[in-house]
């Protein structure tokens, strides 16, 4: 019967090419791995031909099965891979899509030859005892005692120093050794439970047990065809002073094994003590396995009751998850700040964070407890509230003003009237100026009183659907402005009473700070962007020399702003409600004045 043959790949392109050069012949594939590993490991012949960047290429295989292995030469996978001897064959991508079809008709031929040479030596295998019968086999009282140190490793399975202990004990006591080492995993070597003795992971001893996982006894091992290997696993065994070693695996990956020196009466070791020593080392790897599960879940239970001890539903953060886990930006600086001072720190909710946050230091771990939740929501009521005290604020201020500012103004024009119809009045051209600034102040004040009373209407606005393109037209024509504006309506929900004295104060103020020019050659330009409820105005004024209070010139660093008339102050705070702003930008000829602004923000 022709070997199997297996292809395993994530890459489509690489399966099709694949496929091609074994025409006619049919490979399999398994999409669900178990499937795969269940036929990995099934009797007969089979060629596996597995990319080594796919996950499925880890499973273990029988000894029925010869791999080939492709991936990427001098890449880190692919030469462990080639170190270990995990494969009988190693392909790059290049020569896969060239040489597979003639390395897979020799690997078929030697799968074929194996399977028939395995069902022949079945065949012809004896029937014989797993170990030979003593003629005086022990009393039943001393084989009891024997194995008396099971209730004891099963009742501290969750120590395994202990348990190791135990295990140790019944080797020496039941097998007679004079010394028992365990060698377990410990990143790329294999190191002896005292500490004392250290195997390379790339050494041949543990390649060898790799390949071949079976109890290893040097009064029987035939050897190696290579010396160059056979010699450095005798002399690191004759080194431990070892004669039987017996591999312990964990989830089909080797683990570690068991090193039993020479027998304490100085007798060679039995095919029944090399039988119990199986045994020993398999009922030790199911003893592993389950102190590892009762360890991890201690440690699952500790962590629970230290988040229980400091705050339930806390999370527990150590010194070095806090420098790699992935935690939001405030969280992480508030935790810092607890680790470092040692104290509890809380972060309220409030802008321009987003979440509520609070710390403690946890000594048992050598890091934090944190607990966070979002505030946002929080945040944007905290933002109306604040709103809402701006707006009450604005009318507050505007009674304020409009009280203080009647009563000199009455006075001022009671004066006032009172030199213009008194009889010693003073004549000439003195008198004449001081009326006439007298007119002018009175007037100043009364434009003020007049800006005043509209702090009122600024906290309670009224929007309005309003067509902004007509409303800055009517605007410009009346001050004789070049406008360039969009030709379609531009409706925006607004309080167009505040909205025309904004741009009205502004232009105002602009002609005001050009004495000799006033608003002559000024451009207003007017675009949309956005859509919906997101739809902005973009509102440039052009022009050589341009002044405006608080905007232009630009304040420089350090200087006292000057905040300038306070029809500029209230236009700006318009502006704002309708969630625009007022600002100076580069142009063509100079520094504008860009404006902006949407709907009004309820």
């Amino acid at each position: 019967m022709p070997a199997t043959l297996i292809l395993t790949t994530s890459d489509t392109g690489l399966e099709a090419a694949w496929k091609k050069l074994l025409h006619p012949r049919d490979p399999v594939t398994f999409a669900r791995p178990a499937d795969l590993q269940r036929e990995l490991l099934r009797p007969g012949a089979r060629v596996w031909i597995s990319d080594i960047n796919d996950s499925r290429s880890r499973l273990s295989s029988g000894a029925g099965t010869l791999v080939i292995l492709v991936g990427e030469p001098h890449s880190h996978p692919f030469e462990l891979a080639r170190q270990n001897r995990s494969a009988r064959l190693f392909l790059s991508y290049e020569e896969s899509r060239v040489r597979l079809a003639e390395c897979v008709n020799l690997l078929e031929e030697i799968a074929d030859k194996n399977a028939q040479l395995q069902s022949a030596m079945e065949r012809t295998r004896r029937s014989e005892p797993p170990f030979l019968r003593d003629s005086n086999p022990p009393a039943s009282g001393e084989a009891t005692e024997s194995w008396d140190f099971l209730e004891s490793a099963l009742a501290h399975l969750d120590d395994q120093p202990r348990l190791l202990d135990e295990f140790r004990r019944a080797a020496r006591y039941i097998l007679k050794s004079g010394k028992v080492h365990y060698f377990f995993r410990q990143q790329e070597c294999f190191v002896s439970d005292d500490g004392m003795h250290r195997c390379e992971s790339s050494h041949p001893l543990a390649l060898w047990f790799e390949e071949h996982p079976a109890a290893l006894d040097l009064s029987q091992w035939e050897g190696m065809d290579d010396p160059s290997i056979e010699a450095p696993i005798r002399q690191l065994l004759s080194t431990w002073g070892t004669r039987i070693l017996v591999p312990l695996h964990s989830h089909g990956m080797l683990a570690g094994w068991m090193a039993l020196g020479p027998r304490a009466d100085g007798a060679p070791y039995r095919e029944s003590d090399r039988f119990r020593a199986v045994l020993h080392g398999r009922l030790l790897e199911r003893c592993l396995e389950r102190s590892n599960q009762l360890t991890e879940y201690s440690r699952i239970e500790a962590a629970a009751d230290l988040r229980a001890k400091y705050l339930p539903g806390a999370r527990l953060i150590t010194r070095t998850e806090l420098a790699t886990t992935d935690l939001p930006v405030e969280v992480r600086a508030v935790a810092s700040e607890a680790l470092h001072t040692g104290k509890t720190v809380s972060q309220p909710a409030r802008v321009p964070y987003r979440y509520r946050v609070q710390a403690g230091p946890a000594p048992e771990i050598d890091g934090v407890w944190a607990i966070w939740e979002d505030s946002a929501p929080e945040i944007e009521r905290i933002n109306i509230l604040l709103e809402q005290n701006r707006r009450d604020l604005f009318r507050s201020l505007s009674l304020t003003l409009s009280h203080e500012l009647s009563n000199p103004l009455v006075s001022l024009v009671t004066f006032s009237h009172m030199l213009t119809r008194g009889s010693n009045a003073p004549v000439g051209s003195a008198a004449l100026a001081q009326e006439v600034a007298l007119t002018s102040e009175v007037a100043k004040l009364k434009l003020l009183n007049e800006h005043a009373t509209l702090l009122g209407e600024i906290a309670q606005p009224v929007a309005k659907p309003t067509d902004l393109n007509a409303m800055l037209v009517e605007v410009a024509t009346a001050r004789g402005l070049t406008t360039r504006f969009l030709e379609e309506q531009l409706l925006l929900n607004l309080d167009p009473t505040l909205v025309r004295f904004a741009f009205s104060s502004i232009l105002d103020a602009i002609a005001a700070n050009r004495l000799d020019e006033g608003l002559k050659h000024l451009i207003l330009t007017l675009r949309a962007v956005g859509s919906g409820a997101n739809r902005t105005a973009v509102i440039t004024i052009e022009g050589k020399r341009l002044e405006l209070d608080g905007t232009l010139p630009l304040p420089s660093p350090g200087a006292t702003p000057n905040q300038g008339r306070l029809s500029v102050f209230l236009a700006r705070e318009i502006l704002r409600l309708h969630g625009g702003t007022l600002q100076a930008g580069p142009g063509l000829k100079g520094t504008d004045i860009q404006i902006s602004l949407g709907s009004l923000r309820t």
